[in-house]
């Protein structure tokens, strides 16, 4: 089963937007990780699903992406390539598990991650 986790977004200021998901919108923040390309995430927590925020200069500014919690990415890779659903990047290790990414037929890009059991127990209880 494929579980939507956050919608994540590229923001210009990460301090600016975190301030504003917090203090106006009522999101709790969640936790923040420093990449080493330089980017760096925050996950903003909501009733329901969160908002991922990403600041790095590689991206541009705007939605980028669906995240999604899956059990097996290989598998679930296989049953979606049975429906010619096909992954556009091939599985990529991550801080938090494995991903790929795929697009539904508007050209949305939805991530499919397997994270970690660690992560699962840290983050997502």
């Amino acid at each position: 089963m494929i579980k939507v986790q956050y919608s994540t977004l590229i923001v210009r200021s990460l301090a600016e937007s975190v301030t504003f998901y917090r203090d106006v919108l009522g999101f709790k923040e969640g936790y923040h990780v420093d990449l080493p390309n330089g980017a760096a995430i925050t996950i903003m927590n909501s009733e329901g699903a969160s908002v991922e925020l990403i600041e790095g200069k590689q991206f541009e500014t705007g939605f980028y992406s669906i995240g999604t919690d899956v059990d097996d990415l290989d598998k679930t890779l296989e049953e979606l390539k049975e429906h010619g659903c096909n992954a556009i990047t091939p599985i990529i290790p991550t801080t938090v598990g494995r991903q790929a990414f795929i697009l539904d037929p508007n050209g949305v890009r939805i991530c499919l991650i397997e994270h970690t059991s660690e992560y699962k127990e840290k983050y997502m209880n």
